[in-house]
């Protein structure tokens, strides 16, 4: 129970609120309450800039953005410490760990880490709670919006069953290796490289 209301599964409150303005932070969420011993949100929130809704929506990007922000919602990068799937913070080379996310990551993009690249960069909200940046690129949960499609990989799926999720992994959209990436020399360069700052795209 919360706030003396009985919760089967999970519940999640949006809202809007001023964050800063048009344009930079869109918005943000995580959970409010987990569950004992799995760490399995049953609470979360999302918040989004009321000063980026109408542009949102009227470029067809707000369900992109309310279903980037039930992920954190649900625990995505914000439950990965918890769990103890979170490995080098404060480094320039943070990774997921869970296995199947690994797994997954390691079939796309012919490699054989021991982790899934997480972002570094971008300050507090999107350091350590989102794929890399210069890896990911267009990927659904990556730190910054982008225009165009942002499909969710099957590695983003996996890393929900990691979390400790059910999941349908047939449910995850098409998502291929950026082009840039498809060298093995400038794959393994952009997977040591420092997260891009985002400076000119809308942070998540």
């Amino acid at each position: 129970s919360y706030d003396g209301q009985a919760i089967d599964d999970v519940r999640i409150s949006i809202s809007s609120e001023t964050i800063d303005g048009a344009g930079n932070v869109l918005g943000y969420g995580g959970p409010e309450a987990l569950r004992s011993g799995s760490y399995l949100p049953y609470v979360g929130i999302i918040v989004l800039d009321t000063a980026d809704l109408s542009l949102l929506e009227a470029e067809g990007d707000l369900l992109d953005v309310f279903t980037h922000e039930i992920a954190h919602a649900l625990g995505f990068g914000t439950i990965w410490d918890h769990r103890g799937l979170l490995s080098g913070v404060g480094t320039s080379d943070p990774v997921f760990t869970g296995p199947q996310a690994r797994a997954e990551y390691n079939a796309l993009f012919g490699t054989n880490a021991t982790g899934v690249p997480v972002e570094a960069g971008g300050g507090q909200g999107t350091a350590y709670a989102h794929w890399r940046d210069t890896v990911f690129q267009t990927e659904l949960l990556t730190g910054w919006s982008k225009p165009g499609a942002s499909p969710i990989s099957r590695i983003t799926v996996a890393s929900m069953a990691d979390l400790g999720y059910q999941v349908n992994m047939a449910a995850a959209e098409a998502y291929a290796r950026p082009a840039s990436l498809r060298g093995a020399a400038s794959l393994a360069a952009s997977s040591s490289a420092s997260a891009s700052t985002g400076s000119s795209r809308n942070q998540l």
